[in-house]
């Protein structure tokens, strides 16, 4: 079974791009950017651009996307949890192990491991998988595009609307991971910014910027 550890620092002192997949990622096409990319659950359904990785955390991707992802994204890297989708193989599947029981929730205490390496990985959102992620390859910048988190809802996609989801997300749990990833990626030099255009992320949560900041590279990373 592979591991995640090929992985560790190799992009020491980069800046990554996290793709969502709310509706907004129209207004900020990852293509637009020179990043290495993290794209995640149903992203194989946007059309003529790949992510350099892909993360997935949840059965029902694997059970209705699967075929069509492991066919798509063939040849890159692709992360999912061990246990949980143990059972889902096939070219370029690392893995990560996901802390059992219910997952992460206000009570839960806190979400961050220094180490996903070797540590559960605790989570309640699969972008809270990819910011980890995105760490432990060394991330000196994390940005965060298709970010949308509108109240109720939750079935927006930036390909239509995805009637298996629930209409609403626990968004508290959800923000308060989000502060405590910032806080201790703030805490070790590393900055997390949401450069999603209509984001319902306060910037109080997760520090925002205008994503035209970001259509080419900083010189240090040329």
């Amino acid at each position: 079974m592979s591991t995640i550890e090929p992985f560790r620092g190799k992009h020491a002192g980069e800046t990554l791009l996290l793709v969502g997949n709310g509706p907004n990622l129209s207004l900020t096409p990852p293509e637009t950017f020179p990043y290495p990319a993290i794209g995640m659950n149903t992203i194989h359904l946007y059309d003529g651009w790949i992510p350099d990785y892909y993360v997935a955390v949840d059965r029902r991707v694997k059970n209705e996307f699967g075929a069509a992802i492991d066919v798509k994204f063939a040849d890159i890297p692709k992360f999912v949890p061990s246990p949980k989708l143990l059972r889902w193989r096939g070219p370029n599947f690392y893995r990560f192990k996901n802390r059992p029981g219910p997952l992460y929730g206000l009570r839960d205490g806190k979400l961050w491991q220094d180490d996903i390496g070797r540590a559960e990985v605790t989570w309640i959102t699969v972008m809270h998988v990819a910011i980890k992620i995105a760490y432990f390859m060394g991330a000196g910048t994390i940005l965060m595009i298709g970010v949308q988190h509108k109240k109720r809802a939750a079935r927006a996609h930036f390909w239509g609307s995805d009637k298996g989801m629930p209409v609403d997300m626990p968004l508290p749990a959800i923000f308060d991971g989000y502060r405590q990833l910032t806080e201790e990626l703030e805490s070790r030099g590393v900055k997390l910014l949401n450069i999603s255009q209509d984001t319902h992320v306060p910037g109080k949560i997760i520090p925002q910027d205008d994503w035209e900041n970001w259509v080419s590279k900083p010189d240090d990373e040329e």
